[in-house]
């Protein structure tokens, strides 16, 4: 049978993930019983195991799907264990069960090569960021100016006035470039990818660099929602708009997989956004990719933490000092600081300067909550 044909569909993944998660807990059992060294002489029942497995281990649909993502586009099986922040006992359960499946052949070399590639055509492909850049200059007929406004990329479409009243700011090119590039290398299915606002177009820069993925943008602001709509139409691109308020608590009744927001940077903003697209994820977990900068937050950071625990958000990486905001005046105080900074700068340097930095979450959402389980251990016991 040439495996190399074989269609899957949505469904299959589904039934994938259920196997792996009995063979997994399987696996766990016998391991800590009989090889685990640090658990030696405790006599742990297969039902404390078990407890152990499906409250610390048992990971949801969507990270299923991430590891196996991992796996499908990687050089050598062993990215697998930097992509995750995991060990070689996490990454054999995945290789042998996608093996027998026949999802997977692994290679002496490390190497992993795909033999069902159908399961490629439902998780779409990384990009790295040449690639990303080279698709949008090509369709927009454009040269990328990392250092300017992102919205500059589409002044020749449709121009797009920001406004104060909405808290816009766009992002850098560069910047946003950099956000694709991570929401490609970690999202695990093609469709329903939600964006809760996006001033920054960054669903378009999306959309062009893989055309295949399919995504739904909330916002408030009509005119914004309006040229993203153009632009999704003019390049043919699989975007849905929806005018929302997200105050008002509404449900989507999308059952969406993961999210990106790039909130107002006050605490309050923060996890009224975040709450938001949360809520419209379900059971299967989900991966949320969260823009925030210190603009009004201070020590407040420590609430937010909490806020993320509480909500089951899970922080798998953290980047610093990639996503800029060229230098805009909107406010007031824009420029007053343009005054102080200017007795010290020459005004065209602070120009051509970033005006605000931010950082990029990304999460991992477990839909459950987690049970203590009770049982007395040692802190060694690796369990």
């Amino acid at each position: 049978m040439n495996w190399e044909l074989i269609s899957m569909t949505e469904k299959d993944l589904r039934k994938l993930y259920n196997r792996f998660i009995k063979f997994r807990k399987r696996y766990f059992i016998l391991d800590a019983k009989k090889y685990s060294t640090s658990l030696q002489g405790l006599k742990l029942s297969d039902r404390i195991i078990g407890e152990f497995y499906d409250n610390y281990y048992k990971i949801p649909y969507i990270s299923f799907l991430e590891n196996i993502k991992y796996l499908l586009y990687s050089k050598n099986a062993f990215d697998f264990l930097s992509k995750d922040s995991s060990e070689d006992w996490t990454l054999w359960p995945y290789l042998y069960f996608l093996e027998k499946e026949r999802i997977i052949k692994v290679q002496k070399s490390g190497r992993v090569k795909t033999i069902n590639r159908g399961i490629l055509k439902l998780i779409p492909r990384p990009r790295a960021r040449k690639e990303i850049r080279k698709a949008i200059e090509k369709k927009l007929k454009i040269k990328i100016k990392e250092s300017e406004p992102v919205i500059n990329l589409f002044k020749k479409f449709r121009d797009f006035e920001v406004k104060a009243k909405w808290d816009q700011m766009p992002i850098s090119q560069g910047s946003a470039i950099f956000v694709v590039e991570k929401i490609l290398e970690r999202l695990p299915l093609k469709k329903n990818f939600l964006f809760v606002g996006d001033d920054d177009f960054v669903s378009v820069i999306l959309g062009l660099s893989a055309p295949e993925v399919e995504s739904l943008v909330i916002d408030a602001d009509e005119q914004l929602l309006d040229c993203i709509n153009l632009l999704a139409k003019k390049f043919k691109l699989k975007i849905k708009i929806k005018k929302v308020d997200i105050r008002k608590k509404t449900n989507l009744g999308e059952k969406i997989i993961g999210f990106l927001t790039n909130p107002v940077y006050t605490a309050d903003g923060v996890k009224e956004f975040v709450k938001y697209g949360k809520n419209q994820l379900g059971k299967d977990g989900g991966v949320v990719f969260l823009e925030v900068g210190d603009e009004s937050i201070g020590n407040r950071f420590l609430t937010l933490q909490e806020f993320f625990t509480k909500n089951g958000l899970i922080i798998s990486e953290l980047i610093r000092g990639r996503i800029f905001y060229p230098y805009i005046e909107l406010y007031k105080e824009d420029k007053e600081i343009f005054r102080r900074l200017s007795a010290l700068i020459d005004g065209k340097v602070i120009k051509n300067s970033p005006k605000l930095a931010a950082s990029l979450y990304i999460f991992k959402y477990l839909p459950s909550k987690i049970k203590k389980v009770k049982f007395k251990k040692p802190f060694y016991a690796y369990l």
